[in-house]
């Protein structure tokens, strides 16, 4: 009896933490909108301005997090980052947090 409760209890624990780290979509698109990704992405974030500016629409969620994650290490080679000035800047004002809420959004 002993051993259920304490193994009901972490799973609990484990859920609650879990819960804690969920992307937020709604506070993704807030971010989003208020980081003016559509004035390169374009509306919907599948019509870029550019030919070379990627279509964010319909990427899976765990890619867009890690681009972004890269965006923000500033490698100065792919292999370990992605270098692109533009974005660089862009994504230096979020946290993992908002990361994971903006990549939940547009995917």
């Amino acid at each position: 009896m002993k051993r259920l409760i304490t193994g009901l209890a972490a799973t609990a624990l484990l859920a609650l933490g879990c819960a804690a780290h969920a992307a937020d979509v709604q506070k993704g698109e807030a971010l989003v909108n208020k980081g003016g990704c559509i004035a390169c992405h374009g509306a919907g974030l599948d019509k870029p301005i550019a030919p070379n500016y990627p279509k964010l629409a319909g990427q899976y969620q765990s890619y867009l997090f890690h681009a972004l994650q890269q965006y923000q290490a500033k490698h100065q080679t792919p292999l370990y980052g992605r270098n692109n000035a533009i974005m660089s800047g862009m994504v230096a004002q979020y946290n993992t947090q908002d990361l994971q809420d903006i990549a939940a959004y547009i995917a």
